[in-house]
């Protein structure tokens, strides 16, 4: 089963955005923990989405999930220019001083550190994040 939404790419809709998925994966039963991890994992590719792709112009950013036994799937769209936030994201080390950490990145090693699997493609002229997190 699966669910999908269009949003303003603006950072006021985020909210919106997030409690879209909240109740969504509430409604499926999905413990907490795991709709909370869901949950960060959504609003830092929504940021990027928001903040990078479309960098202040106007735009849309869609939002899927998808269900199947043992697993749930995000998938966020977006219509910006080409950009895989996975291969373009420093590494980072969590050990360093902040002081000592390169600006940026942050938000893609907290994704993988939510969801079980990323996976970035580019589909026609968007963009297209998958995030899956297990649920066994």
């Amino acid at each position: 089963m699966s669910e999908k939404a269009v949003f303003s790419a603006e950072i006021q809709e985020l909210h919106r955005i997030l409690e879209w998925v909240r109740v969504r994966l509430a409604k499926k039963g999905i413990e907490a923990k795991a709709v909370r991890r869901i949950e960060l994992a959504s609003e830092e590719a929504l940021v990027n989405v928001i903040s990078h792709g479309y960098a202040g112009r106007e735009g849309k950013v869609e939002i899927g999930l998808t269900w199947s036994p043992g697993h749930v799937e995000i998938v966020v769209r977006d219509w910006g220019p080409p950009f895989d936030p996975l291969v373009n994201a420093p590494s980072v080390d969590p050990q360093a001083p902040l002081e000592d950490r390169e600006t940026g990145g942050l938000g893609i090693f907290l994704m993988r550190q939510f969801m079980d699997e990323l996976i970035y493609r580019r589909e026609k002229d968007a963009n297209v994040l998958i995030m899956i997190k297990n649920l066994s």
